[in-house]
């Protein structure tokens, strides 16, 4: 399999859309998660930040391992944002106060996943646990966002969180 690193930005002459496999719709840029720049993705070599994980590194998985990245797109948009406190979502989740774009899945594996799918775990958009306090929204935001793509969806650790990769959005219909 080929890979490749695409770079957009919002200023571009491309479709603002991108099409994700399995989906009856594409997804535009504003739906699309990716991790902002700066966070730091557990690799094979350790925790390296996201703009410098490049096709065939190896990720840490929560479900299979070190997995192969297949494909980051970068952009630069303005986008709605979350801000969650470090702690707030978990023991030590995330580890740091982070900054998400609204669209971005997270696992869930405590109360909160039962609340909201009856399950021991699910993926919700980080924007569906705002709580004003904690998980705040912060409005519109220009952000650098990677967008990483592995053969299959997966949940990656990023700053302490089990965070969902572009892919994901695949397999995961509750969060459309």
């Amino acid at each position: 399999m080929t890979h490749k690193t695409v770079d957009r930005s919002e200023q571009d002459n491309r479709p603002a859309a991108a099409l994700v496999s399995g989906l009856e719709r594409p997804l535009s840029l504003w739906e699309k998660p990716g991790f902002v720049h700066g966070a730091r993705i557990l690799t094979m070599k350790g925790a390296r930040r996201v703009e410098h994980l490049r096709p065939g590194d190896h990720v840490i998985t929560r479900g299979n391992g070190a997995v192969p990245v297949h494909l980051i797109e970068q952009r630069s948009m303005v986008v709605p944002a979350v801000y969650i406190v470090a702690g707030s979502l978990g023991h030590h989740q995330p580890d740091l106060d982070s900054l998400l774009p609204a669209s971005q899945t997270v696992l869930l594996r405590d109360w909160r996943a039962h609340a909201f799918a009856g399950a021991e775990e699910t993926m919700v958009k980080i924007d569906r646990l705002v709580d004003g306090e904690y998980v705040r929204d912060i409005g519109l935001q220009t952000l650098t966002l990677y967008s990483v793509f592995c053969a299959a969806p997966q949940v990656l650790y990023a700053d302490g969180m089990e965070l969902g990769t572009a892919d994901i959005m695949a397999y995961e219909n509750a969060l459309t």
